[in-house]
């Protein structure tokens, strides 16, 4: 299982950043901290092939202890010796560099490529899994706490793991899934120290010395905490919008549709989760997850546990697009319990609606890549036009034949959000079938136009013959 074969490369705009006098700071710095990240994968690497060996070497012992029961020979003393397991010491050592990995691989995550932060974020759990398995379980794994996890590396791994990866990775226990800042206990600082012998460079030319980058991240995570939370435009104070810890019966909620945060103060949530609120405003509100990670998420993708079993449940909908001005459009989110947005307010306001849609929809486009399969679309007479609700949209996506991924990710929009989507757009969230999804909205697109000007013909002719019938009465009186 190899990871040091798949080194990623500073991509092409961090390398860019040159001056006259030659590579500026950011790009030194990413060419350092890249140096550093490939390193430990290469001492990933060769501990892994170390315990390949072992592995390959009790096999041969045992079996040659299978076949003869003669004096042990030369060779089984070698076989023997190889056999024996690395120290505790040298297993804490790589679930040390691991953990740094993570951290570097999100602080670089917009400097390298080929391949990304993410993708090698698949690769290093494969070693990371045959290590947990060598020692017997998580234990060992889980009691290393230094170095602690950053902010953003939490996220990072929140994001991008599969349903095996992320079980393995809650198996590992608060000390790899809670970054520093919720960690209850001081955690000792770190410094790697490289199987060749190899530092990376201390100062720079000018003699400015060199700070570990995961310290630095640390330290910029903590000063980002210290500024108002919550996204731009809804930071507020607490004496204008106010807060509040619910009661203890209402405090646990559970989310009606997924949620990915676009900044250290929001938390990622999943449909169905259960979170405990723990301050409550307007429209963020503060949670902490099982995990035991707090961050703020948009009031209206929450419902309280206690109201789940009631026989008449209004589920708050997530953001839509807003990108028409049209009075149903704002009609139809007022109605499904979006807050109207006045004209009045910073367009960046409106263009938050439209990224949270995207964010929404995006978030369950993992599930939807599967092996490409187009049914044939069936006749369906399911309406489908700009004052359609979501329960038509979700309707008529059926009708044509679409997956059920693709109903349930479209299906809670309006005909008039769905139509406002481009191909792109479409495709970013829905890869399998977005093309299609397209192609099928812009025949329905036509429909609706040649049945609005069949209708406005047929209103022209009424006048017409309204007219001719006028000019005949007059005649005969």
């Amino acid at each position: 299982i190899g990871v040091n074969e798949l080194k990623p490369l500073l991509s092409p705009l961090t390398a860019a950043n040159t001056v006259n006098s030659g590579p500026d700071i950011t790009f030194l710095r990413a060419e350092r901290e890249v140096a550093i990240l490939n390193h430990c994968f290469d001492d990933i690497e060769t501990f892994m092939a170390k315990l390949q060996q072992t592995a390959e070497a009790a096999m041969v012992l045992n079996q040659k202890k299978k076949k003869r029961s003669k004096k042990q020979s030369a060779e089984d003393d070698l076989l023997a010796a190889k056999a024996r397991p690395p120290p505790e010491e040298e297993f804490i050592d790589i679930f040390q560099k691991f953990k740094y990995s993570f951290s570097l691989l999100a602080r670089l995550k917009s400097a390298i490529t080929n391949p990304s932060s993410e993708e090698l974020v698949h690769h290093v759990f494969k070693p990371l899994d045959m290590m947990v398995k060598t020692t017997g379980g998580p234990g060992l794994g889980a009691s290393v706490s230094s170095p602690a996890l950053t902010s953003s590396a939490v996220s990072l791994l929140q994001q991008n793991l599969n349903e095996g990866e992320r079980q393995l990775w809650t198996s590992l226990g608060p000390n790899w899934t809670l970054p520093r800042s919720q960690l209850r206990e001081h955690i000792a600082p770190y410094t790697p120290v490289f199987l060749d012998g190899w530092k990376p460079e201390a100062s720079r030319a000018n003699g400015q010395v060199w700070e570990d980058p995961v310290e630095s991240q640390h330290k910029q995570e903590a000063l980002q905490q210290q500024q108002p939370v919550g996204p731009a435009d809804m930071r507020v104070s607490a004496e204008t919008e106010g807060s509040a810890r619910p009661p203890e019966a209402e405090r646990l909620y559970i989310c009606s549709y997924d949620f990915i945060a676009r900044n250290n103060s929001e938390l990622s949530v999943q449909h169905g989760e259960t979170l405990e609120v723990i301050e409550s405003s307007k429209r963020w509100w503060k949670c902490r997850n099982r995990f035991s990670q707090v961050g703020f998420v948009p009031f209206n993708i929450l419902e309280p546990v206690a109201h789940i079993d009631s026989p008449v449940v209004t589920k708050p909908p997530a953001s839509v697009r807003h990108r028409h001005a049209r009075a149903h459009t704002r009609e139809s989110c007022k109605n499904r319990g979006i807050q109207h947005m006045p004209a009045a307010e910073d367009a960046d306001k409106v263009m938050l609606v439209n990224d949270e849609l995207l964010q929404r929809l995006t978030n369950g486009k993992a599930s939807l890549n599967k092996p490409l399969v187009i049914p044939r679309s069936s006749d369906t007479s399911a309406p489908l036009d700009y004052h359609s609700p979501p329960e038509e949209v979700a309707e008529w996506l059926r009708g044509k034949g679409f997956s059920e991924p693709t109903v349930a990710c479209l299906g809670v929009l309006t005909g008039a959000q769905l139509f406002s989507l481009n191909k792109d757009e479409l495709r970013a969230v829905i890869p399998d079938e977005g093309a299609r999804v397209y192609s099928q909205l812009t025949v329905q697109k036509a429909l609706l136009e040649d049945a609005k000007r069949a209708t406005e013909l047929e209103t022209i002719m009424e006048k017409q013959k309204m007219k001719v019938d006028v000019k005949v009465e007059s005649s005969t009186l």
